[in-house]
C-alpha cells in the first residue's frame, strides 16, 4: 500500500473531513498545536518573512490504537495545493511531495525542509522529508488518511495531536547603518572577521551566531572597529557614526575659565569639534593665572585639552 502511495507524485484531487490550521513565526518559542482525526488535514501558516526558517518540525503523539495497527494511517505532505486552505473547504487538489505511514510507536517527529540550504539531518529520533517543500501562499499542507481496511472503530476515531514548530537556521542578521555628517559613506570598506563584505549591495548581512569583529576602513573617514554578538534568528542593528579624518579637539575646564584658541575666544567647551591640520595655541586663564599650550594636529587624531586647578595637602 505504501509503495502505491509513494508513486503518487502527480496532481491529485481528494477530500478531507476537516482542515485545521496553526500559525508559526520566526520566534524561537513559536509553536502550534492541532488535534487531527485520521482523515483530517493541517494547514501550517508561515510568516511572509521566512528569512530564518529553514524547515518545520512536526511531533505527533500517536495513540496506542493507531500504533498497534502499524501502517494503518498515512501522513502526506502536499505542494501546489489548491484552493487556498480554509476550514470551510474540504475538496482540494495538489501534488503529493512526500508520504509515509505512521510508525508503530507512540511518538513520531517529522522534519520538513523548506529551503535547499538547510542543516536538517535525519537520525534515529526524527524522519526528514527527502525533498524541499516550498510553501505556497506561505502555507504547508499536511494530510492524514486511513490506508488499511478492517481496523477497529477505536483506531478509525482516533485523535492525533500534532505539535508544529519552526526549524530555525543557526544564524542571525546584522543590519549595519553607516552615518556621516556629509552623508557620503560609499567609499567605505567593510570587514567582518577579516573578510571583505560588499556593503553597497546589502546592509543586511546573514552571519553565524556568536561574536564577530567589525572593521570599517576608509580614506575619507577614521577607521572604526566594533564587536557585535549575533543571536539565532534575531536582527542585530549596528549604527556607526563615521567621523571625518580631520583632527578634532576636546576642551574641558572649570566654570569661569577664559579660553583662547589661536587668539580667538573658544566657546566649544566639553564637546569635540573639528580643527585644521597644523599648529594651534590654546590659552587658559582664571583671574591673573594663565597657561598656554601648543598642539601640532594631524589628520585622524583627537586631542584633549583639560585645564584644572588642583590643591594638594600632605602631612609629614
Amino acid at each position: 500500500m505504501l509503495a502505491a502511495l509513494s508513486s503518487s507524485l502527480f496532481a491529485e484531487s481528494f477530500r478531507v473531513s476537516k482542515v485545521h490550521s496553526v500559525s508559526i513565526t520566526q520566534e524561537t518559542t513559536s509553536e502550534g498545536l492541532a488535534r487531527l482525526g485520521i482523515n483530517d488535514a493541517l494547514a501550517i501558516e508561515l510568516p511572509s518573512d521566512q528569512t530564518f526558517i529553514e524547515g518545520l518540525e512536526l511531533k505527533m503523539d500517536i495513540p496506542e490504537s493507531v500504533a498497534y495497527w502499524m501502517d494503518s494511517v498515512a501522513c502526506s505532505v502536499y505542494a501546489n495545493i489548491k484552493p487556498v486552505p480554509k476550514p470551510s473547504q474540504i475538496d482540494y487538489s495538489g501534488t503529493r511531495a512526500y508520504v509515509s505511514t505512521l510508525p508503530g510507536k507512540l511518538s513520531w517527529v517529522l522534519q520538513i525542509p523548506t529551503k535547499k540550504e538547510n542543516s536538517i539531518k535525519s537520525n534515529k529520533y526524527t524522519t526528514k522529508v527527502d525533498s524541499i517543500i516550498t510553501p505556497q501562499n506561505n502555507v504547508i499542507f499536511i494530510r492524514l488518511q486511513p490506508v488499511m481496511k478492517g481496523v477497529p472503530e477505536e483506531t478509525s476515531n482516533a485523535i492525533i495531536p500534532i505539535t508544529v514548530k519552526p526549524i530555525l537556521t543557526n544564524k542571525g542578521m546584522l543590519n549595519i547603518n553607516l552615518k556621516s555628517a556629509d552623508e557620503k559613506t560609499q567609499n567605505c570598506t567593510l570587514y567582518i572577521d577579516d573578510n571583505v563584505v560588499d556593503i553597497n549591495t546589502s546592509k543586511k548581512i546573514m552571519l553565524d551566531t556568536g561574536v564577530h569583529n567589525i572593521s570599517i576602513i576608509s580614506e575619507a573617514y577614521r577607521n572604526e572597529i566594533r564587536t557585535v554578538r549575533i543571536d539565532q534568528a534575531k536582527i542585530t542593528d549596528l549604527t556607526v557614526e563615521m567621523k571625518s579624518i580631520e583632527p578634532t579637539l576636546l576642551i574641558t575646564a572649570p566654570e569661569g575659565t577664559k579660553i583662547l584658541l589661536d587668539d580667538e575666544v573658544c566657546t566649544n567647551i566639553g564637546k569635540e569639534f573639528q580643527i585644521t591640520e597644523g599648529e594651534h595655541k590654546i590659552k587658559f586663564s582664571i583671574g591673573d593665572y594663565e597657561i598656554v599650550r601648543s598642539i601640532s594636529a594631524i589628520k585622524g587624531k583627537t586631542y584633549k585639552a583639560n585645564f584644572s586647578l588642583a590643591l594638594e595637602i600632605n602631612e609629614e
